[in-house]
């Protein structure tokens, strides 16, 4: 009988485990925001926004002059989820407290180990762009890494407790210049 912290090949499995725990702690931070759980239970009934990330904006490619080839990519960023919860404040309020998860590949052009890229969170009804604010990202590259995640602390964003707030919006991406913007709406998929 093979012991059980072996894999059969006289390496511990307790490397892949460790490795598979924090892969799945990941995957349970992105999973996607289902604010609309808020409005059952005990407490009052919730008109909660919709948090979610803009799919024009969720992906940010930088290269090295006008080059769109691999080979010039400096970096390519996406979004890779929001996740968070919708809680009464007050009588009159609901607060809405999310996370944002981020993870970027340094490219063949990259000439440094450390990049800040700017993001946004914006409130939105229909078309309209109610508030906007934009943030930095940091993605560190040392020590000879090609890959690198990044998560937001905690973001508040308060609301009254009416039915305007469900036909709210919060998007969030990356904020762009028009040619970044341009060369994303041409390459979306």
């Amino acid at each position: 009988m093979t012991d059980r912290r072996f894999d059969g090949k006289g390496e511990p499995t307790n490397r892949m485990e460790t490795e598979l725990t924090r892969i799945a702690r990941l995957a349970a931070l992105f999973v996607p925001l289902a604010l609309a759980a808020c409005a059952g239970g005990s407490g009052p009934k919730l008109d909660c926004p919709q948090v979610a990330v803009l799919q024009q904006a969720s992906r940010l490619v930088r290269s090295a002059g006008p080059s769109d080839e691999v080979a010039a990519r400096i970096i390519d960023a996406r979004v890779t989820g929001v996740a968070g919860k919708c809680t009464a404040r007050g009588h009159h309020g609901e607060r809405v407290v999310f996370r944002i998860g981020f993870a970027a590949t340094k490219g063949l052009a990259a000439r440094q180990d450390d990049f800040t890229l700017p993001y946004f969170v914006a409130i939105t009804e229909g078309d309209s762009i109610i508030a906007k604010q934009v943030y930095p990202v940091r993605f560190d590259f040392r020590n000879g890494a090609t890959q690198a995640v990044a998560t937001t602390k905690p973001i508040r964003l308060d609301f009254p407790n009416a039915p305007r707030s469900a036909a709210q919006q919060v998007l969030v991406g990356f904020q762009m210049t028009p040619s970044e913007l341009g060369q994303a709406r041409g390459t979306a998929r």
